[in-house]
């Protein structure tokens, strides 16, 4: 299992804008998702893509919020082995207990109740306290997007989530994943997922920051994100808005 992205809402024109300004460059391509959400891209070498999410009609949004899902709360897909929708079958037997229920969404310009497509598993019970977790499985061939992965700030992918939960809140994240949860952090992937971590809390769910990892801080300093602490280590931490994630550059 691995995480295939991360969204958070809240990023408007402004947002993004500041986010560009800071040396990240964004996917050329935008999505329209249902709800009225546009998105934008943030592609790594390495790890899951950021979301960036702008609700463009509240209405149409708050109509849409599926089951298991607060509304406005960040969101975190998780693509199964190696993406098979077969593989989406023993996840739904294993946590019945989550309330799971599944969608399907067809590929581009594909159309039709067989056509091709993402296939999702979601959970009516959250996963994990204000956030919304699913399971992502897709038919093969399944279309490129196109991706921008090199940045002027030398950022070169996600290396951690960090929670502002009791180690408790991520019990169900661990099972999921199959990965052993001790002193408050597992793993996704390539992801370390730490509860209790010592982060700022600034928004309005648990989710407090997205760990990235570059080369140098030196790109990102001279724009003036500020200077934090993580793992010992000098870091970068960019805020954002109170719906989303903050960022945390490392080395």
């Amino acid at each position: 299992m691995s995480v295939g992205s991360l969204y958070g809402h809240g990023f408007d024109v402004g947002q993004r804008g500041r986010l560009e300004a800071l040396g990240f460059s964004l996917r050329t391509q935008t999505s329209v998702y249902e709800g009225a959400q546009l998105c934008h891209f943030i592609d790594f070498a390495t790890g899951p893509a950021l979301e960036l999410i702008e609700v463009l009609d509240s209405d149409d949004y708050e109509s849409f919020v599926p089951a298991g899902m607060a509304p406005y709360c960040p969101g975190i897909s998780l693509v199964v082995g190696d993406g098979s929708p077969a593989g989406l079958d023993d996840y739904e037997r294993a946590f019945a207990d989550l309330g799971p229920y599944r969608l399907r969404v067809p590929f581009p310009g594909a159309s039709g109740s067989a056509a091709p497509g993402w296939h999702y598993l979601n959970f009516a019970r959250p996963v994990v306290p204000g956030t919304f977790i699913w399971l992502t499985a897709f038919d093969q061939p399944k279309p490129p997007s196109p991706q921008h992965t090199e940045h002027a700030n030398g950022v070169l992918g996600v290396i951690g989530l960090l929670f502002d939960l009791p180690h408790e809140g991520l019990i169900r994240l661990s099972h999921l994943a199959s990965e052993p949860l001790a002193e408050g952090r597992t793993r996704i992937g390539s992801v370390n997922v730490t509860a209790n971590a010592a982060v700022d809390p600034s928004g309005q769910f648990p989710l407090e920051a997205v760990v990235l990892r570059a080369d140098s801080l030196d790109p990102v300093r001279r724009q003036g994100a500020v200077e934090t602490e993580f793992a010992g280590r000098p870091a970068l931490r960019i805020p954002t808005n109170p719906l989303a994630w903050d960022l945390v550059i490392t080395t």
